[in-house]
């Protein structure tokens, strides 16, 4: 009967006191300032390219990339041959997502209506165009080394004079 007693005092104690101490029952968080603040773009995260900028410098690979980008929607355009009904002087803005795997889309299109008016088929040309992008190289966020996805802005100027 002592030893009876004696194991309930002694492992009764015991067992409380271990699992109070327990790091399992503690528990991390993490405030949303804290997750907005590493998610958010810095100068050392490494933004989306193609292989043939990667041998530029970090600042310079950013503008090699909207260069080739910028270059072949204006060929697109170019090879559309639009033939304008009225002068123009306006700019389109498309907003393009590169997603985790490097795949250009187009996610929107702001063209004024008189763009829209003279240029039939501008919209669909310039779906197509970002359609047949060459693949990227994803954003890096490097602070955990993870591909992001990214979007950007393109402002595109369009002029035009009626044939004559």
């Amino acid at each position: 009967m002592e030893r009876k007693i004696f194991f309930k005092l002694f492992l009764i104690p015991l067992l409380v006191f271990q699992l109070t101490s327990c790091d399992l029952f503690e528990s991390t968080t993490v405030s949303s300032k804290e997750i907005k603040k590493a998610s958010s773009w810095t100068k050392k995260d490494q933004a989306p390219s193609f292989p043939e900028c990667e041998s530029l410098e970090k600042e310079d690979q950013l503008d090699c990339f909207q260069n080739i980008i910028s270059e072949q929607l204006l060929m697109s355009i170019f090879d559309a041959n639009f033939v304008a009904t009225f002068p123009l002087d306006e700019n389109i803005i498309l907003t393009l997502k590169v997603d985790k795997k490097g795949v250009i889309s187009l996610l929107e299109a702001e063209i004024p209506n008189s763009v829209l008016e003279a240029l039939l088929d501008l919209e669909t040309t310039l779906n197509d165009a970002v359609a047949n992008l060459p693949q990227a190289l994803p954003a890096t966020k490097t602070n955990v080394g993870v591909y992001v996805d990214t979007q950007f802005t393109l402002p595109i100027q369009i002029r035009a004079q009626p044939v004559e």
